[in-house]
């Protein structure tokens, strides 16, 4: 089996299948403390998405044209290696791999077994007239700018604190930095994804959907909106900020944990 540059494969072999989708700004790496609580139970794969990690780049596709259609068919490629296409899959997401997530529930390209998202920033939900709207198509836009060094700044800091890019180690902002046209991408991806809100009362799967007590209130608005619709969702809120399967997955995966492995015991008594 030959799965695509940066799709990394945990896990027992023969357990159920488990797809893990990482956030901007980050790579499949996150997922490490998580891998390791599910590795017994799960045939995991963890993808490093178009730009991050040891995925390909993005600098054939024009920036404002780039959607998550872009992103789907190496997600599809590796599942198809991994001959998953007839077993329900477990997803697992954060932001803009949340919002990923979400499509996949909802278009079923294969078949999803459950849905857990920790704040999906699934951006086009918002109505164009809701200030959390203009909140983020301000850091959007912000994305364009030459400097990319600053538009990778005020990126960071929205989704953490005032100043917790400086004060990162250089290695680290240099990387974050040369990942900004992705960025500018990744918005284009959630602003542009043609389905409504109302699509989504079509995921008709069990949904977890994990927030942060301190996140923004462009991602809170998300999930507020998200909760409306779908039809087979709880949500819990956790005391982290958005990036918390990054800073806190001490508190977010025994949630992730629980939820994954109650409804696998469950199917096992069936």
């Amino acid at each position: 089996m030959t799965l695509p540059a940066g799709v990394h494969r945990f896990g027992a072999v023969g357990k159920p299948p488990l797809l893990l989708l990482h956030s901007s700004q980050s790579n499949s790496g996150q997922w490490r403390g998580l891998i390791q609580e599910l590795g017994a139970h799960f045939d995991i794969l963890a993808i490093d998405l178009l730009g991050y990690g040891k995925a390909p780049a993005t600098d054939d596709i024009e920036a404002e044209a780039f959607r998550f259609d872009d992103e789907l068919p190496r997600v599809l490629e590796a599942i198809a290696a991994m001959q998953w296409q007839q077993q329900p899959i477990t997803l697992v997401g954060h932001s803009y791999g949340g919002a990923l997530a979400l499509k996949l529930a909802l278009e079923q390209p294969v078949p999803v077994r459950e849905l857990v998202v920790f704040e999906p920033v699934a951006f086009h939900v918002l109505e164009a007239n809701e200030p959390a709207r203009a909140e983020i198509e301000r850091i959007a836009a912000q994305m364009y700018q030459e400097d990319a060094e600053a538009a990778t700044r005020g990126f960071v800091d929205y989704w953490n604190q005032p100043g917790f890019f400086d004060a990162l180690p250089e290695r680290i902002r240099a990387g974050m930095t040369a990942q900004a046209a992705k960025v500018t991408r990744d918005f284009a991806a959630l602003m542009g994804e043609p389905h409504k809100l109302s699509d989504y009362r079509n995921v008709t799967v069990p949904v977890l959907l994990l927030q942060g007590k301190y996140t923004q209130e462009s991602a809170r608005c998300v999930a507020h909106h998200l909760l409306q619709v779908l039809p087979d969702a709880q949500s819990e809120t956790l005391d982290c900020g958005h990036m918390g399967p990054v800073t806190h997955p001490q508190l977010v995966n025994p949630a992730i944990v629980d939820f994954v492995t109650r409804h696998r015991d469950a199917e096992c008594l069936v």
